[in-house]
């Protein structure tokens, strides 16, 4: 630990991050197992290795954006409320229990405070499509996945999802470049039972496509083919089999941020008021910005699609 800069919060280490996250999971005597065991038990309780939370305060800190930027009394104990918030998904009162907080209350606040932090530095990952192509012209694989939620009211058959038996759902695009493990493009949230993938991307992606750039997709992107290209039984065996592990690949990344319990488990918007849409968008920029962090430093991989 050390401060350095006037006006910022103070650095600490990965270290100094794994014995507090263990601690609070009441492993006392961390310091007496191996180093492996302290990081996957510490990982167990916040879905990322200790380095990954270091790296993520680091930049926080760093930020000139004053909606990123940590504040110089920030506390490490607050951005592993809001990791853990997004891992676990437990309830609020089960989180204040974990972290010996008196308030349901004041974890609501510190989740919700460091959650919009990491959701705000995702643009910063993720760069401008229009320069991320690198001169290349299939650059980017698309795909959708839904996260299920509480009915919303008044009941509407918009929410409905297909992946869940028609059960409410919000849809996420995502497109991943494929030169490098990096994700460049999300969108949503929109109702999955009014607006397939298809649907988002003509409202949105399609206007936002660098010219002369194309994507890979799966079949129901089959009738854009002057801007994806999907699997097809023309295509020679190289390419057949560089579109599989390309759809593999945006896969890997999909169940990377199926691993937080915020996107698999039903979100809970009642008493949330108006806003639950932007809470939950906020939310899925924050998943997709840790689980980037974890692929920069290398914690986390995606298949190669260049065999």
């Amino acid at each position: 630990m050390a401060e350095t800069e006037t006006g910022r919060a103070k650095l600490f280490s990965a270290r100094h991050f794994m014995g507090l996250g263990l601690r609070y999971a009441r492993f006392h005597n961390w310091k007496r197992y191996k180093p492996k065991q302290c990081i996957h038990r510490f990982k167990q309780q916040f879905g990322m290795k200790p380095q990954t939370v270091e790296d993520v305060w680091k930049a926080l800190r760093d930020s000139d954006d004053p909606v990123v930027r940590l504040p110089k009394t920030a506390k490490p104990k607050h951005l592993l409320i809001a990791i853990r918030h997004l891992f676990k998904y437990h309830t609020e009162a089960d989180l204040a229990t974990f972290f010996n907080i008196k308030t349901e209350k004041t974890v609501r606040r510190w989740a919700r405070q460091y959650l919009k932090r990491i959701a705000h530095y995702l643009p910063v990952l993720m760069g401008s499509i229009h320069d991320n192509h690198d001169g290349l012209i299939f650059f980017m694989s698309i795909d959708g996945i839904h996260c299920p939620i509480e009915e919303p009211r008044p009941f509407s058959k918009k929410w409905s999802s297909h992946k869940f038996g028609g059960k409410p759902a919000l849809n996420y695009e995502f497109g991943m470049l494929i030169h490098k493990p990096q994700l460049g493009w999300v969108h949503g949230p929109t109702p999955p039972g009014k607006m397939n993938d298809l649907v988002v991307f003509r409202s949105k992606l399609k206007a936002e496509l660098p010219a002369g750039r194309r994507l890979i997709a799966d079949g129901i992107y089959a009738s854009e083919t002057d801007y994806i290209s999907t699997k097809n039984d023309l295509d020679p065996k190289p390419i057949s089999k560089f579109k599989d592990r390309v759809l593999s690949r945006h896969e890997n990344f999909n169940q990377r941020v199926k691993c937080f319990g915020i996107m698999k488990q039903k979100f809970r918007h009642r008493g949330m008021g108006e806003d639950w849409l932007e809470q939950h968008r906020l939310a899925t920029h924050a998943v997709c910005c840790l689980v980037q962090f974890q692929l920069n430093n290398g914690t986390q991989r995606l298949l190669d699609p260049y065999p």
